[in-house]
């Protein structure tokens, strides 16, 4: 009795080990970690859907000259920026919302008007997702132009149903990095100032300067870094199925 009970001990014992080998804890890298960032969520919505077909990213970018008034008809949903000074924006049948410097709005798909209320200039982004077939559409207005544009995004495997979009901003101090991480969706970058050095999975770091955008496809291994001596800033744009993570920080940096 005393054998098996001591055969007993040692096959458990023997089984915990083997479980403690399959399972070894890996150390985060140092390099992985963000510092100097701070991240700012400035507004989120939800789509129904996608838009039908293949999709791209358009972030367009306007300066509007105070008590300038835009009329623009029903679109995709979109998310409104404001860089510089005082943006109006009125939806059809609802009261007027200003937004002022740093701020941001998601909006549905109506109509709806965009005005400069001053006292001074106002340079804003309307940033959304667009079917393929409305590239090469004129802009609404003259005082509008393609800050970014992505290539076309085939989606034929995403998930169907339900979407979130979010619009962050991120600030990097010198030398400051988002740390490793990837998002779950569709993500996209532009550079509002400063430059900006992107780690991504099987790629070749990239670096954007102020005005310079990039996307990314779901489920890519990426790292942002300060490619400058002082401040960076830049927002990301991420569409990301309903149920899916937002964003997963992980262990290592990407492996180019």
């Amino acid at each position: 009795m005393a054998v098996k009970t001591n055969l007993t001990a040692l096959m458990a014992a023997a089984i915990a080990l083997t479980a403690c080998s399959a399972s070894p804890t890996v150390a985060t890298n140092p390099d992985a970690l963000a510092r100097g960032a701070a991240v700012k969520t400035l507004d989120a919505g939800k789509l129904n859907s996608l838009p039908t077909g293949s999709i791209y990213v358009r972030m367009i970018r306007f300066a509007q000259p105070v008590g300038y008034v835009i009329h623009s008809k029903q679109h995709v949903s979109s998310v409104i920026y404001v860089e510089v000074g005082v943006h109006r924006l009125t939806l059809d049948g609802q009261a007027p919302v200003d937004l002022a410097t740093g701020q941001a709005l998601f909006h549905q798909s109506v109509a709806h008007t965009h005005e400069n209320p001053g006292p001074g200039p106002s340079v804003w982004y309307s940033i959304a997702l667009w079917p393929s077939s409305a590239r090469g559409t004129a802009l609404v207005d003259k005082v509008a132009r393609a800050a970014f544009e992505s290539g076309d995004i085939a989606r034929d495997t995403w998930p169907q149903g339900a979407y979130s979009q979010v619009l962050r901003q991120v600030t990097l101090a010198n030398l400051g990095t988002s740390g490793a991480h990837r998002f779950g969706g569709l993500s996209a970058f532009y550079v509002l100032s400063g430059s900006v050095t992107i780690k991504s999975a099987h790629s070749a770091p990239l670096t954007l300067s102020t005005g310079q955008g990039v996307d990314f496809l779901p489920d890519v291994a990426l790292q942002e870094t300060n490619a400058g001596a002082g401040q960076a800033v830049y927002l990301e744009f991420i569409t990301t199925a309903v149920g899916k993570d937002f964003e997963v920080p992980l262990q290592q940096p990407p492996a180019a």
